[in-house]
């Protein structure tokens, strides 16, 4: 165990971490690579071995993930470990809020940065966080606070991140350059790079294409 596995946050720890996976235990014989990690926010415990039958060492892997996660701060205590239907391993619910509390620039007033202002990107099942972009014809803008673990160092513009550009009418208005004005604002602010794109569907104004800054 070489120290914490930011498993929300590539790029900036990569000890035992790899995509979003937290390598955090080890099965037996003599083994010394960690060769269990869980991955994802749905908490799928991965590498497990399924022999012996009924050895218990399931929940013993999955255990020994969850001490060491919790221990070295990536999850917060009250997880537990469970199996389903079809043997997949579980350990859940993950709080990831220690990873994502200081993610981010600070705020730089009441009308761009977090809201509210002391929120945690990505708690909340991803919905209590805003990230307010600006006033656009006298109304606010935000999008959810909502980093997606897996496209930081995407490559593909497929999989960067999209999100919702509240507060801009869908079909009368100055749709377009509200949502220019809050991509650039937060560009700006630090809070995400440059090559965004903005769109209209039929659910909304969609900010695209971005990446969230990750220093």
């Amino acid at each position: 165990w070489l120290g914490k596995c930011q498993m929300c946050m590539p790029g900036r720890h990569v000890s035992k971490f790899r995509n979003d996976e937290c390598m955090c235990a080890k099965n037996g014989g003599g083994n010394d690579n960690f060769d269990v990690s869980v991955r994802g926010r749905n908490g799928l415990v991965d590498g497990v071995s399924l022999f012996p039958l009924f050895g218990g060492q399931f929940f013993d892997r999955c255990n020994e993930c969850r001490r060491r996660m919790e221990a070295d701060g990536v999850i917060m205590p009250g997880s537990s470990c469970s199996r389903d239907i079809v043997g997949t391993m579980l350990l859940g619910p993950l709080n990831t809020d220690p990873l994502w509390k200081d993610f981010g620039p600070p705020n730089v007033s009441h009308t761009i940065g977090r809201y509210p202002a002391d929120c945690i990107p990505n708690s909340g099942g991803g919905s209590a966080c805003k990230l307010r972009c600006g006033i656009h014809n006298g109304r606010q803008m935000h999008i959810d606070y909502n980093p997606n673990p897996n496209t930081p160092n995407a490559q593909s513009m497929s999989n960067r991140e999209k999100s919702q550009v509240m507060g801009l009418p869908l079909f009368f208005g100055d749709w377009r350059n509200g949502c220019l004005a809050c991509g650039s604002t937060l560009e700006t602010a630090g809070f995400i790079e440059s090559g965004w794109e903005c769109t209209r569907r039929m659910n909304g104004i969609i900010l695209e294409k971005f990446q969230y800054r990750m220093q």
